[in-house]
């Protein structure tokens, strides 16, 4: 912690001597912001990824107003941003001043410390990771995931993509927080491997076969946490030293075990007939997996693929995603562009035959990081393999574009994924000597979850009936019982804002079959566009009256974006409306370069930092008191509908 910097404010009042309520606002700002700053050191705030700033002590709605509250300025980087900023207060630095850092990461391979109390021009070090650990150059893939800080150890880990050849390598860093340079033990290749019935998997990424490490990074249990996906590739977890990264890793992976006992022999390296496979990734459009109080991880995987190119024999198999009659083997005749064919083993979840090994694709997956990264607990919808619309497996609707959020002070956790459903779940351990297999979960009570799951909403009018994704996951406010009790918010994609009461239980629900639960609150916004709302939240501790979700969306990817801000709590003469409280589309000067992707906005100490792909974040905060002028034309619609 650190007593923020004075200077931006003594700017301001020699600039505005003449008008009152400014120098008034200002004078206000300048000594509030003398108070300790907050740290944002992990994806979406904390372990539990609630994706909320509860120590937000000076943005609330009285001041996120278009009068009080716009653009800053940007920060100009050399890459388009993919991770999450995040902050850093009363960082020693060489010189010997202390200071509030901010840290962005880029395409490039390249990580930024901003004084966060500076300008835009404030660059404190930067650094491009422009070599292998072994010194050999190779071609930049980039930095596309959030680092993660150890603060005890003043440490930024990141891991940095490169191709060399044909082959795939990502070297992760630790950092030193004052200087950007490497540590003891530090760079080293992400490696690993796992075995399956005696035959060994290494994880070895090519061009063709494709993994990228979207996934934010995460420390558990002394581990540094890196996890991967790709349509082409398995999914993976690899956990590092985090105090010597090369020392040996350990490894999880989702679908190893098709690679090696697939249910009709399928070869998934023979490029010939096999287009894309077995997948089961891990990236949740960026979130990084949830931590537990005792080390646990958690989160959720993508579906699998067995994708059959024409002319190719299809496999036998009786299944949902089975395109022969009565299980015989037919030639694929190809569909789509490339010319394809679903196989059999996309809707299958293989086991070995000693029974230690199974797929965990489309589902949540708990993992011990003291124990090597074993399966301790899984959970994956009854309708993950079904025919039909609601099928997961086939409908490409799966958890994995969203991950799940640790409820504090007890063993649940939420999410929702592609198919638009939340679900709470139990994550606690059943107890006992429960070993987790194929048949056995080892998550709570036998077959207690899921203890709810409802959609979000109604699906959407045709044509867009399959687009009600939710991608990153939803935020939660944890508040006591006697004080209304925790919230939760999502913004689907063509969906408004919406808002839940959650207790030991979502409220506000049926006993019904399929169950409904009805949405406390909603926005007048609705975004008819991938990828729908990107949500953050800042409050006071558990203060109704200053909370407020915070949402970024993008039209297109490098296209253009938008920052949002809504009352986290609905008016009491409008008790089911989220109140809109600033747009950057309502003022001259506020709108962003570009737009966000996946990422959400970060929220500390005053400040709103929003990544962009056009090179830049964006850094919004308190102004002096202005008369908005819209522009002519908004970069949006009003609406939200493209």
């Amino acid at each position: 912690m650190t007593c923020l910097s004075q200077v931006h404010c003594v700017g301001s009042i020699r600039r505005d001597r003449t008008a009152l309520r400014s120098l008034i606002a200002v004078l206000l700002l300048c000594t509030t912001l003398s108070v300790l700053g907050t740290d944002v050191l992990t994806s979406q705030y904390d372990d539990a990824r609630t994706g909320a700033n509860r120590d937000e002590q000076l943005l609330a709605p009285a001041n996120v107003t278009p009068a009080t509250f716009g653009r800053l300025f940007s920060y100009e980087v050399d890459g388009p941003v993919f991770g999450q900023p995040l902050s850093v207060t009363d960082v020693a630095g060489q010189d010997g001043k202390s200071r509030t850092l901010v840290f962005v990461t880029t395409t490039a391979n390249s990580v930024y410390a901003f004084d966060a109390n500076g300008d835009k021009d404030a660059v404190i070090w930067h650094r491009t990771l422009t070599r292998l650990p072994d010194g050999t150059e190779a071609d930049i893939r980039g930095i596309w995931s959030t680092p993660v800080i150890d603060r005890a150890s003043g440490t930024l880990y990141v891991v940095a993509g490169f191709k060399e050849g044909e082959h795939l390598r990502f070297a992760a860093h630790a950092l030193d927080l004052a200087s950007g340079r490497d540590r003891d033990g530090s760079p080293a290749l992400v490696t690993g491997e796992v075995a399956v019935d005696g035959t060994r998997i290494a994880f070895a990424p090519t061009e063709n076969r494709m993994a990228m490490q979207r996934a934010g990074l995460a420390l558990a249990g002394g581990k540094l946490v890196v996890a991967f996906g790709g349509d082409f590739f398995e999914g993976w977890i690899i956990a590092l030293d985090k105090n010597d990264l090369r020392k040996p890793s350990s490894a999880h992976c989702t679908t190893c075990t098709s690679r090696v006992t697939s249910i009709s022999g399928v070869d998934y390296l023979d490029e010939k007939c096999t287009f894309v496979g077995p997948a089961g990734g891990v990236w949740q459009a960026g979130r990084a997996p949830a931590v537990d109080p005792a080390g646990h991880l958690y989160f959720f995987t993508g579906n699998k693929a067995h994708a059959i190119l024409k002319g190719c024999p299809i496999p036998p198999g009786v299944n949902a995603c089975s395109n022969c009659a009565s299980g015989q083997t037919c030639i694929c005749e190809g569909v789509g562009s490339p010319k394809v064919c679903r196989g059999p083993d996309t809707c299958a979840a293989n086991s070995s035959g000693d029974g230690r090994s199974f797929d965990t694709h489309d589902a949540l997956v708990r993992l011990d990081p003291r124990r090597g990264l074993a399966v301790t607990g899984w959970f994956r919808p009854d309708n993950w393999n079904i025919a039909g619309p609601e099928g997961l497996e086939i409908n490409d609707l799966d958890l994995g574009s969203a991950g799940p959020v640790l409820v504090p002070g007890s063993t649940k956790l939420i999410g929702a994924g592609k198919q638009g459903v939340m679900y709470l779940l139990e994550g606690g351990s059943r107890g006992g000597s429960c070993t987790a297999s194929a048949r056995d979960d080892c998550l709570g009570p036998r077959g207690a979850n899921p203890l709810q799951s409802f959609p979000i909403a109604p699906t959407p009018p045709a044509p867009n009936q399959y687009y009600r994704h939710v991608f990153g996951g939803p935020v939660l406010w944890t508040r006591p019982q006697g004080e209304g009790g925790s919230w939760v918010y999502t913004w689907r994609e063509h969906d408004h804002l919406r808002a839940f009461r959650l207790s030991d239980r979502f409220e506000d629900c049926n006993a019904g079959h399929p169950a409904s639960c009805d949405s406390w609150a909603r926005s007048d916004d609705y975004i008819a566009h991938h990828p729908g709302g990107m949500l953050s939240l800042s409050s006071h501790g558990t203060d109704a009256s200053s909370g407020i979700v915070w949402a970024s969306t993008v039209q297109s990817p490098g296209g253009p974006g938008k920052l949002l801000a809504f009352r986290a709590m609905p008016p009491a003469e409008t008790p089911g409306r989220l109140q809109k409280l600033w747009d950057s589309d309502d003022c001259t000067g506020d709108m962003p370069e570009a737009g966000s992707g996946f990422i959400p906005p970060t929220v500390a100490n005053g400040r709103v930092y929003l990544a962009t792909q056009a090179g830049t974040v964006v850094v919004y905060g308190a102004i002096e008191r202005r008369e908005c002028v819209r522009p002519e034309a908004p970069l949006i619609p009003h609406t939200l509908q493209f």
